[in-house]
């Protein structure tokens, strides 16, 4: 039998006999301990008690493992000898994911089994597994991913915040999962819901929605991995995440309401995953200088391959943006929806970003840009407000200003000055 070699050295490493041994004695204390406090039978307690203890190996000590298949790699200096071995990034990832991940599951199926046994309820024990395991998965699957990001961007050291985010993933599966192995016809798992005029539960669709989220985790980190080992990847599938999440989520408005907010809604989808993009993906001036060398040669395909992902999702933004220039939304409050003036606000945050991160120490880039759009955002304006400058106001925010043109104006102003600075500071870094 053919293991998958990156698989195999994980079960090696995490597979020791303390944790086959202790993982289950452990349990089996704990276990014993609920069967006790539930009058010498396995009840209420125990069915609460096993479900929470799999929320939290699952998501807690599953996201920590699957941290750690990648940064500490790079913390032991082993990570450059991987990259340089014959593996292909489907092999390597698949390998870290669920080899680094398996003494978990361990304990998991162990918690399940218990559960299984003390659940009230066994009609819907199917829907409360189904939905446990695919969630957890998404949340070791994300925590891969992020681990990822923060590799390419030298951040090997700041796994705190993935934990962090894996223990809230839990508390929040755990909202949804409990509930529904208490009562198979929970009212508020019952309701119906309408996805382009199909209609449907709640529980049904969080199930596919947290599968089709599983996957697109898995394809994300399937390009992270090709992206590690120095493999050329076109941005096809970024553009087609995009598309979908604007295909999933436009099914969620209205039929009668879906003329006037799909390209509201696509719009600010564009913008969200653009921001996403450029905060995430590394960035190098060399990249730039590549992609201008391969346009100027006409070398469109190598073109594509060098072009940066928030590109793509900000060209995309352009192209909704000329219907819903049209349609007219509606403001909210005070401010109105220029999406001309959006993009360039977009191009003006991208800018700085980019400015800081070809600095001297790009560690410190998305700090000094969250400092910097606070000021932008919140500082200057309140200010300027205070003092009844509303002229200054509608410099830093122009969404508040009664003409599209003053707006574009002052935009165009800032992004201009923006980019000719990280221009001149391109050319210093190259």
């Amino acid at each position: 039998m053919n293991l998958n070699p990156e698989f195999q050295r994980q079960l090696q490493l995490e597979f020791s006999q303390a944790r086959l041994i202790g993982v289950p004695l452990i349990l089996g204390v704990i276990f014993a301990l609920t069967y006790i406090i539930d009058d010498y039978q396995f009840a209420s307690v125990t069915t609460r008690s096993a479900l929470g203890l799999f929320l939290l190996m699952v998501s807690f000590w599953g996201a920590r493992q699957a941290v750690d298949s990648v940064l500490e790699e790079q913390r032991s200096h082993t990570w450059d000898t991987q990259r340089l071995s014959a593996l292909n990034p489907w092999t390597m990832m698949i390998g870290k994911l669920l080899g680094s991940t398996l003494v978990v599951w361990y304990g998991g199926v162990i918690c399940l089994i218990v559960y299984a046994i003390s659940a009230p309820n066994a009609n819907n024990f199917m829907w409360v597994c189904s939905y446990a395991i695919t969630s957890g998965l998404l949340v070791q699957s994300v925590s891969l991913m992020l681990s990822l990001c923060a590799l390419r961007k030298g951040q090997i050291n700041g796994n705190s915040i993935i934990i962090g985010l894996a223990i809230l993933a839990a508390f929040t599966i755990g909202s949804f999962i409990m509930p529904l192995s208490e009562d198979p016809q929970n009212t508020q798992n019952a309701v119906d819901v309408t996805w382009y005029g199909l209609n449907t539960t709640v529980q049904s669709l969080s199930l596919v929605s947290v599968f089709l989220a599983l996957f697109w985790c898995v394809v994300g980190n399937y390009r992270l991995m090709a992206q590690e080992l120095r493999i050329r990847t076109l941005p096809w599938v970024w553009l087609s995440f995009a598309l979908f999440l604007i295909f999933y989520i436009g099914g969620f408005i209205p039929a009668e309401k879906f003329g006037d907010y799909f390209y509201t809604v696509a719009f600010s989808i564009c913008l969200t995953l653009s921001y996403f993009a450029v905060f995430t993906e590394h960035h190098e001036p060399m990249r730039i200088k590549r992609l201008f060398t391969y346009v100027a040669a006409e070398n469109w395909w190598r073109s594509a391959e060098e072009l940066p992902l928030w590109c793509v999702t900000f060209v995309l933004a352009i192209l909704v943006a000329i219907p819903l220039s049209f349609t007219h939304p509606a403001d909210i409050e005070e401010l109105h929806i220029y999406p001309l003036t959006i993009l360039l606000l977009l191009l003006r945050d991208i800018g700085i970003f980019l400015f800081f991160n070809y600095g001297k120490n790009p560690q410190r880039a998305f700090s000094l840009t969250l400092l910097s759009l606070i000021l932008l955002y919140g500082v200057f304006p309140s200010i300027f407000t205070a003092a009844k400058l509303k002229g200054m106001v509608v410099l830093f925010f122009p969404l508040i200003s009664d003409s599209t043109i003053l707006s574009i104006f002052c935009m165009s102003l800032q992004s201009a000055l923006i980019w000719y600075l990280l221009y001149k500071r391109w050319l210093e870094s190259v």
